[in-house]
């Protein structure tokens, strides 16, 4: 899908461009995946987890930057790597071709300055673009912030996934699975 660079104003002044990325950011890519698994028990997967070849993540990239109906956006602060953004249809099947399926992140010093709320907009804009009709994802229910954003943009939750998470400690993060009409 196409996209056209754009910059947005951030609460705290300053400037964050949101762009499709490059074949010269998957090692960044990887590198950002590593680190944001670590900062956080909010995503899905160790840091260590994360054994994606840059080839692999070119892959990505590509079929991101190829496919009619997907997109992937990286924010940059001062041309400082700050999170991404993406979606892609949640099922490639005639009967839910209309749902896509919706993935942020973003480094921990960079959140609650606007650059989720900039990613989310663009990102739902270009879903309804795609022709998609409903938008989904799933977040940890503890997860106040990020589920404070979703709901800001109309997303509600239809249903919860317990023990949806297990951490090395043993303990476990529940899911809420939110959904967002695009018609």
């Amino acid at each position: 899908m196409e996209y056209t660079s754009k910059e947005v104003l951030l609460k705290n002044g300053r400037t964050c461009l949101l762009r499709r990325p490059e074949e010269s950011d998957a090692e960044t890519l990887i590198e950002y995946l590593k680190v944001t698994s670590g900062e956080t028990r909010n995503f899905v997967r160790e840091p260590e987890e994360i054994s994606m070849t840059v080839e692999e993540e070119l892959e990505f990239i590509r079929h991101m930057r190829e496919a009619p109906h997907a997109l992937h956006l990286l924010a940059e602060v001062d041309g400082v790597f700050a999170g991404s953004c993406s979606f892609d249809v949640q099922r490639d099947r005639m009967r839910t071709r209309h749902r896509c399926l919706i993935g942020i992140s973003l480094f921990q010093k960079f959140c609650g300055i606007g650059i989720g709320t900039a990613l989310l907009s663009e990102i739902l804009r270009y879903a309804k673009i795609a022709g998609y009709e409903q938008a989904e994802l799933d977040v940890v229910s503890t997860n106040a912030p990020a589920v404070g954003l979703y709901k800001k943009f109309g997303f509600e939750t239809t249903g919860t996934i317990p023990h949806a998470m297990k951490y090395k400690d043993g303990t476990y993060a529940d899911f809420l699975f939110m959904v967002k009409d695009l018609t």
